[in-house]
């Protein structure tokens, strides 16, 4: 009769041979953008399905690196509706980087997720932002996808930042303490968690509560429905001043 470890071991090693399967599959799709004979939009179409699954295997098994990773790559690739020569490199830059988050969860090593993801390729605009300069500066934005997301991600990648959208914050709570980002912008209004369980579950976290938190809101500070949220936690108002305010807490906080 198998015994519970033994039956963990033959799914971990099923769980390695998928990714690597899928791996293998990624970078030959790649390898075919050279193909007269294929659309990049169909070779696209094939990179968002391999890097979902990957991200699908990795949360099962716990692989958090791995699980980073594919995020960061699912999120750059979004809104891409066609591939450019850069967007091939950038991707198959990830699915290097996945191949040693598998390694490493092969051999049991430590990875520093924080470190890993700032060194990926940044996240490109579906729009034209101008000749910007991408700095260190790495913002999560917490926020249900539509218009108002497109409209403060333009923000904020116009004003340089290295961008992570996560339209979860079931997703955001899991990612954070991984990613570590210098700064987390959460929507007031979301499913599950709202923007203000959120602030409070990332302050009364040991792991995350000196990850700086802003939420975003069509409100005062002093409404009602603001009254449970941290007294440091810095409310952004959509508008013009927008990109002023996000400046203002990175100063705020020391970090500009």
């Amino acid at each position: 009769m198998i015994t519970e470890n033994e039956l963990l071991q033959e799914l971990r090693t099923e769980a390695i041979d998928t990714v690597e399967d899928r791996l293998a599959g990624l970078s030959e799709t790649l390898q075919r953008f050279g193909d007269s004979n294929l659309k990049s939009r169909d070779i696209l179409a094939t990179v968002k399905l391999e890097v979902h699954s990957l991200k699908t295997v990795a949360a099962s098994f716990d692989m958090k690196a791995l699980k980073a990773v594919c995020h960061r790559c699912e999120d750059y690739i979004f809104n891409l509706s066609d591939l450019a020569p850069q967007a091939i490199v950038d991707i198959q830059t990830f699915a290097d980087r996945m191949s040693e988050c598998l390694d490493a969860f092969v051999h049991n090593r430590d990875v520093d997720i924080s470190q890993l993801v700032r060194k990926l390729p940044a996240k490109r605009a579906s729009f034209e932002v101008g000749d910007v300069t991408v700095t260190d500066m790495e913002v999560m934005l917490v926020m249900e996808p539509g218009t108002a997301n497109k409209i403060v991600t333009r923000e904020l990648l116009e004003c340089g930042y290295r961008m992570v959208n996560v339209a979860s914050t079931m997703d955001a709570i899991q990612l954070i303490p991984s990613m570590r980002p210098d700064l987390v912008i959460v929507s007031r209004v979301m499913p599950e968690l709202s923007g203000v369980d959120l602030a409070c579950a990332l302050r009364s976290m040991p792991s995350t509560r000196a990850i700086p938190v802003a939420l975003l809101a069509s409100i005062e500070r002093n409404d009602p429905h603001l009254a449970d949220l941290p007294k440091d936690v810095p409310v952004l108002r959509k508008g013009t001043n927008f990109s002023n305010d996000v400046a203002d807490v990175f100063v705020k906080l020391g970090i500009l």
